[in-house]
């Protein structure tokens, strides 16, 4: 028995999915074989040995636990020894797609990366609701607002459902979906906004400071009232200097739509038009598309501010740039769909958040129409 051997090369039979090797003593001569069958499981090629012929395995045998595991695949079932696909092998294949159909792909990736990836190891079949539960709870004790810890949330769920809608994994329900993980709650009503002095002040400081990027993007962001990712992403196509004009793209949480280029706006853009070194309007120094501002713009405007960094949901942050957009057009009394249409929002519930702050001119309307019959 010491000298017999294994020939390494497999052997098809007339079933399919089935091998063997086989096993030769010191003069060469076949004395045994050893079945295989291979399969396929989570888009991965699998092997399993089932045993020798001189156990009692017969090729009818080898068939038919091929057909059974097949079937369990098929049902999400079985899962091999080697059947594993992580949560970061789902991410991957994920993030591919994303590339190709999601403009905020690059966001996608960074959040995965900060808040996502403690577990990337984790076979997915492993994630349950509990770890998400405790993720959120960490992530809100750590300070982060209850719309961020939506988002991150959100983008766990979406990357699972990847794997579930492409098959990547069978017979698994999402941990997050359906209420298991129950989504912090947020009152966006609820807005801060800096008034027309605070604002004064904000850019004079910024404009001070030697690097020019905080004060070209508040510049942008306050004038226009766009979201951070529609200013990151403009391009110089999208700038009419002509008619004065940004044009900012639909996404899927906005519309598109032109807006105009106010004195100190367009002053900014005449500047880094000079600069231009890449299409993109602002770029960052590698010339790349931004994903967030720098991190002294915070640190200013909470110096600015006295406990801005203890104001919880009315903390002045760079989404509050926006805030002040829009809340400033209301106060001057611009209509409602007006302000829509200047925000790019999709439903109208969501500029109405700001409707308390247009002038009620309905009082006065009444009292001049019926005061005098």
């Amino acid at each position: 028995m010491a000298n017999l051997k294994i020939i390494q090369k497999k052997i098809s039979t007339k079933h399919e999915g089935v091998f063997y090797k086989e096993v030769v003593n010191e003069n060469n001569k076949v004395v045994d074989k050893i079945f295989l069958i291979r399969y396929r499981e989570n888009y991965a090629d699998k092997q399993m040995t089932i045993g020798k012929f001189s156990e009692g395995i017969r090729l009818e045998f080898c068939k038919a636990k091929r057909i059974d595991i097949l079937n369990k695949i098929r049902h999400g079932e079985f899962i091999g020894k080697s059947s594993k696909i992580t949560f970061y092998d789902v991410f991957k294949k994920y993030i591919q797609w994303a590339e190709h159909n999601k403009k905020t792909w690059k966001q996608d990736k960074n959040t995965f990366e900060f808040h996502l990836k403690e577990f990337k190891n984790y076979d997915l079949r492993q994630l349950k609701s509990e770890l998400f539960e405790k993720l959120k709870q960490q992530k809100l004790s750590d300070g982060y607002k209850p719309r961020t810890v939506q988002l991150i949330l959100g983008l766990a769920r979406q990357i699972i459902n990847h794997a579930i809608n492409n098959e990547l994994i069978l017979n698994y329900a999402n941990p997050i979906s359906k209420g298991k993980v129950k989504m912090p709650v947020y009152d966006n009503k609820q807005i801060g906004f800096l008034t027309k002095e605070q604002a004064k002040k904000l850019l004079k400081i910024l404009k001070a400071n030697p690097y020019p990027l905080s004060y070209r993007l508040t510049v942008l962001l306050l004038y226009s009232g766009a979201r951070f990712s529609e200013v990151a992403s403009l391009t110089w196509d999208d700038i009419d200097f002509n008619n004065r004009l940004i044009y900012f793209k639909s996404n899927k949480n906005g519309n598109d739509r032109k807006v105009y280029i106010p004195d100190v706006a367009l002053e900014v853009l005449n500047d880094l038009h000079k600069e231009k070194s890449s299409n993109l309007v602002i770029p960052s120094r590698n010339n790349k598309q931004l994903i967030q501002m720098p991190k002294q713009w915070q640190e200013e405007v909470d110096k600015l501010l006295p406990n801005n960094d203890k104001a919880g949901k009315y903390r002045i942050t760079v989404h509050s740039l926006r805030h002040t957009h829009a809340s400033w057009m209301a106060i001057s009394g611009i209509s409602i769909l007006h302000i829509k249409e200047q925000l790019g929002h999709k439903k109208l519930e969501m500029t109405m958040r700001y409707s308390h702050l247009i002038p009620n001119e309905r009082h006065e309307s009444t009292q001049v129409i019926f005061d005098n019959l």
